[in-house]
């Protein structure tokens, strides 16, 4: 049967997001739909590009050991973001993180797919500082709702995945055509919605936020990230969660944005969780089909 599985943004929490799929692969009912926010959309991305989930969980464990070697800081903004503020300049400094590297390895592991390459369905939300409007990157032709959201047909797999996680004042934002992108999380870190507004009417949705902890220091990066949380969190407890089923696999306390230690243990919780809750889904499913 069609449904469609969410999975929202969460940092490196969001190798959870593979455990999840594993166990749905086990279980013979992987999603024909997917759409996903900022790590969930790296996930979905990569689903969505034919790479098998046996692939996927390589992808987890060598971020797990590598993660930071694809972290590019933007030194030379770095250094003159003081002088320029205290001089009334323009500062150039627009992330801690310029993001390329991550570009360049998410190009790598789609194979530079474009959307409508995808072999599934697909919803990637980003958020255009231009025009303050959600975008959402699908390959879906005929989408429900044309009003509230400005639908986009066109890109590359990696130039999406990278700007739906592009947190703001974190990462760089992402220059795509006229657009200039950051996180899909700022309007839409659980995208259930923007699945149903796609057409599809059966979701599973997948939160991997935890309980809130206080920011363990007072650097620029604990602050920054745990005012994006505390954002994120209170969006989606304004929405209303209408799919069949969330799913809320709970993740080491230690995880956090870019705590890529913690990966293989988020996809490992992830995977557990799900094959317990296998019947569940699955009574959910065909109840609806």
């Amino acid at each position: 049967m069609e449904y469609g599985l969410a999975l929202a943004g969460g940092g490196t929490r969001g190798a959870a997001h593979v455990g999840v799929l594993k166990a749905l692969e086990e279980a013979r009912i992987l999603p024909p739909v997917v759409a996903g926010t900022s790590a969930g959309s790296i996930v979905a991305g990569l689903y969505a590009s034919g790479m098998p989930v046996s692939e996927m969980e390589k992808v987890v464990k060598h971020l797990s050991k590598h993660g930071n070697d694809y972290l590019d800081p933007d030194y030379a903004g770095l250094l003159g973001f003081m002088p320029q503020l205290l001089a009334g300049m323009n500062v150039s400094l627009s992330g801690l993180i310029k993001g390329k590297k991550l570009l360049a390895y998410f190009n790598e592991l789609t194979g530079g797919k474009q959307l409508d390459e995808s072999i599934v369905k697909l919803v990637i939300p980003a958020v255009d500082l231009m025009s303050g409007r959600t975008l959402c990157f699908t390959n879906i032709d005929e989408v429900r709702d044309r009003k509230d959201l400005h639908w986009v047909w066109d890109g590359y797999l990696c130039e999406v995945m990278m700007a739906s996680s592009s947190v703001p004042a974190i990462f760089s934002p992402l220059e795509m055509g006229n657009y200039r992108l950051v996180d899909g999380g700022v309007t839409d870190n659980l995208p259930e919605n923007l699945l149903q507004k796609a057409g599809i009417q059966t979701v599973i949705s997948v939160d991997i936020g935890g309980r809130y902890c206080a920011p363990s220091d007072d650097s620029i990066l604990e602050t920054a990230t745990h005012s994006f949380s505390i954002m994120s969190e209170r969006l989606k407890a304004c929405g209303s969660n209408s799919g069949a089923l969330l799913l809320k696999p709970p993740l080491p306390e230690k995880a956090g944005l870019l705590t890529f230690d913690q990966m293989m243990a988020c996809m490992e919780a992830g995977y557990q969780y799900t094959r317990k809750m296998i019947p569940e889904i699955k009574m959910c499913l065909f109840k609806r089909s």
